[in-house]
């Protein structure tokens, strides 16, 4: 199996198919057995950005085709078709040696699941739309094309920027992961499908380190080449203030030579919307992969300039396995801005949304590339 695909619709994202594990310790305690397994991925890539009239940039940034991490996980089987189990996953920042805070930062749960009635999940872990949104990537909104590219405050209105003003508190609405979550997850074997229930308790924290209040779901069909999935998740956020909401709908066929995935992601805050279209191509070319993305933004506000700063993304890429667990691979992408939009790739001179600032980059283009290693372990 190549580990540079995108993963099945409830796998996380960033998540490698196949994570060779480094160490297994079988534990047998009261009759029941344990198994623990410690693996992760070290992903290390060159980067080089033009941000237009802004000058240029170089840099070694982590996790652009696979996140970098460390995953400890464990399950017992308890018998009758009952098992329980732990995953932990923080992300390696391999470039510079340090980690992410929290340093669970993807993922820290406890679960009880059966075979037949499903899994109770808790602890923190990722947002249903941001599952079926990593799926239909390509790039597994990774890297300098990934479809993440527009999740940005400082360029989507909808994500907390007002053009001119401070961003607004929903500048720190979760749209990756969460904490303090209590999930429903369906078992496997129901004709394809597969679905799950979220719900997050606020306990007063802070939206912007994922402890906010919000509830969603997924809901997915497989079968054969077919591919169908769509989520929800909604922030209801404190003291009065509106929603929030994280809505993405996709599906992708897979032919064998090609594999071809199409969906729409809409962020809504107040009077400002963010459509994020996605059409993807995946090309297996003997050992490696040919991959395309086309992701546009369009956003609408309250008034018809606001409404006309969009934004258009391509991507291409190439990533091609030495081995299971080593890969190489380089990505190419051009973002273009309307109007007064202001997004830009990753790692190039800072950029503002703010009109009167000295780095202004409304309606300007932006592009890079990178190359890349990949090692699990």
């Amino acid at each position: 199996m190549n580990s540079t695909r995108p993963c099945a619709w409830r796998s996380p994202p960033g998540t490698a198919c196949a994570v060779s594990p480094l160490l297994a310790l079988l534990l047998a305690a009261g009759g029941a057995q344990a198994q623990v397994t410690l693996g992760g991925t070290l992903d290390v890539a060159t980067r080089h950005v033009d941000n237009g009239s802004l000058g240029s940039m170089n840099s070694v940034v982590s996790g652009a085709n696979t996140t970098s991490k460390l995953v400890i996980r464990g399950q017992e089987n308890l018998g009758a078709g009952l098992s329980a189990g732990f995953y932990l996953d923080g992300t390696i920042l391999a470039d510079s040696g340090t980690s992410n805070t929290p340093f669970w930062d993807r993922r820290a749960t406890v679960s009880l699941a059966h075979q037949r009635f499903g899994e109770l999940r808790m602890g923190r872990d990722w947002v249903p739309s941001q599952l079926t949104w990593n799926a239909l990537d390509p790039f597994a909104t990774l890297g300098i094309a990934g479809a993440n590219t527009f999740r940005t405050p400082f360029g989507s209105r909808a994500m907390g920027q007002a053009f001119g003003a401070t961003a607004t508190a929903a500048a720190q609405n979760p749209t990756l992961r969460v904490a303090n979550a209590v999930e429903f997850i369906l078992p496997a074997g129901l004709a394809g499908f597969n679905g799950a229930l979220i719900a997050t308790a606020g306990e007063g924290g802070s939206a912007g380190a994922g402890q906010t209040k919000g509830d969603g779901f997924r809901v997915g069909w497989a079968q054969g080449a077919w591919q169908l999935g769509a989520s929800q998740f909604t922030v209801r956020n404190a003291a009065g203030d509106d929603d929030f909401s994280d809505r993405v709908w996709g599906l992708a066929y897979d032919a064998g030579f090609a594999k071809l995935s199409f969906g729409q992601r809409r962020w809504n805050y107040r009077s400002d919307t963010t459509t994020n279209s996605l059409v993807g191509l995946t090309v297996p070319l003997g050992a490696g992969q040919f991959k395309f993305s086309y992701l546009r933004a369009d956003q609408t506000g309250a008034t018809a300039a606001l409404s006309a700063n969009d934004a258009t993304l391509l991507g291409v890429g190439y990533v091609h396995s030495l081995s299971k667990r080593t890969a190489l691979y380089a990505h190419a992408a051009r973002l273009s801005n309307q109007g007064g939009a202001s997004f830009a790739i990753a790692g190039g001179p800072a950029t503002s949304g703010l009109s009167t600032a000295a780095n202004y980059f409304g309606g300007q283009r932006s592009t890079g590339f990178e190359l890349g290693m990949r090692q699990d372990f």
